[in-house]
């Protein structure tokens, strides 16, 4: 409790930077602080604590980002989150035990993440992996996402960039590919960190050696050239890049560029077990996982097989017989 303190008295010697909050969020966080100081034991409270500490961090990354200036700033506000969420996750119980517990780990994974865009934004994209580590040995995903985050990584191809579309598909994939160190031949990006980030976009440029480096995805047929690149299914539909690239279905992701060495991953070798687990128990996880696997299984059919397998297929209307 009072390490948490004191990283929020810290951060309200930032909030006089020159880039402050908007009024209502540092009024609802001042409001949050307050809750958490008279109960320490609620863990809604911190849980919301956390969330609004990672949107201060995110805020940094605005039209007017500048990495000199807003480095500290960020890295405050991650600080202060990592601490509220560690709090409001061990008050939950164990993983599984209550929707807010599990927001609270996901979200851990986004501190972790983010930290890790700051750095790759400020020293590129080696220094950014090694940002990752050592990570706390209670950092955990519901088991939902972590088959998610494993179908996915697995179903693109040798040495590919993998673009993530949203909350589920990013730290699930994030939380596997680092966390649990799986497919370290990948490179994982939020797609929409690149749109909106022109600072992350100019480090990717440099880093990636890619000859353009306008705001729209025409970057993504140079990325092409180079290495494949992975979309996932959690989009509605791969991104329209100009000029055109042909974009192949492969199981659970959508593929331009070199093909990689091996043959793609048969649609039977994908696992959905904890997705059933998770409809059956009602986890707010599970729904944004099985609208990429349904999403998946209409351009890909053979996926119904896995799915009727673990018993999904009815949730799946293209696997409905």
């Amino acid at each position: 409790m009072a390490t948490f303190l004191c990283s929020v008295t810290a951060l309200a010697v930032l909030l006089q930077a020159p880039s402050p909050p908007p009024p209502a969020l540092s009024d609802s966080l001042a409001a949050l602080r307050e809750r958490v100081a008279r109960d320490s034991m609620d863990g809604a409270g911190w849980l919301l604590v956390g969330r609004g500490f990672l949107q201060l961090a995110d805020a940094a990354h605005g039209r007017a980002h500048r990495a000199e200036a807003d480095s500290a700033w960020a890295r405050a506000a991650l600080d202060t989150a990592e601490l509220a969420l560690a709090r409001a996750a061990a008050l939950a119980g164990p993983v599984g035990a209550s929707a807010a517990g599990d927001s609270a780990r996901v979200l851990r994974v986004a501190v972790w993440a983010a930290r890790s865009r700051l750095t790759w934004e400020e020293s590129g994209i080696a220094a950014a992996l090694d940002a990752w580590g050592p990570l706390p040995n209670d950092l955990r995903v519901p088991a939902v996402l972590e088959e998610l985050g494993e179908n996915l990584l697995r179903a693109c191809p040798t040495g590919g960039a993998l673009l993530t579309a949203g909350d589920a598909d990013s730290y699930a994939v994030w939380y596997m590919r680092f966390a649990r160190a799986l497919r370290p031949d990948l490179l994982v990006l939020p797609l929409a960190a690149w749109r909106s980030d022109a600072l992350l976009r100019a480090r990717l440029a440099r880093d990636l050696k890619l000859g353009r480096r306008s705001a729209d995805d025409a970057w993504l047929g140079e990325l092409a050239k180079r290495r494949p690149v992975c979309v996932s299914m959690a989009f509605e539909r791969p991104p329209e890049v100009r000029p055109r690239v042909g974009w192949v279905p492969r199981s659970l992701v959508w593929v331009t560029g070199p093909q990689g060495k091996g043959p793609s991953v048969p649609a039977r070798d994908f696992v959905f077990a904890a997705l059933r687990v998770g409809l059956d128990a009602h986890d707010p996880w599970a729904d944004p996982a099985l609208a990429a696997y349904a999403r998946a299984a209409r351009v890909t059919p053979a996926l119904c097989e896995p799915l009727a397998t673990f018993k999904v297929s009815a949730e799946v209307a293209r696997c409905r017989k």
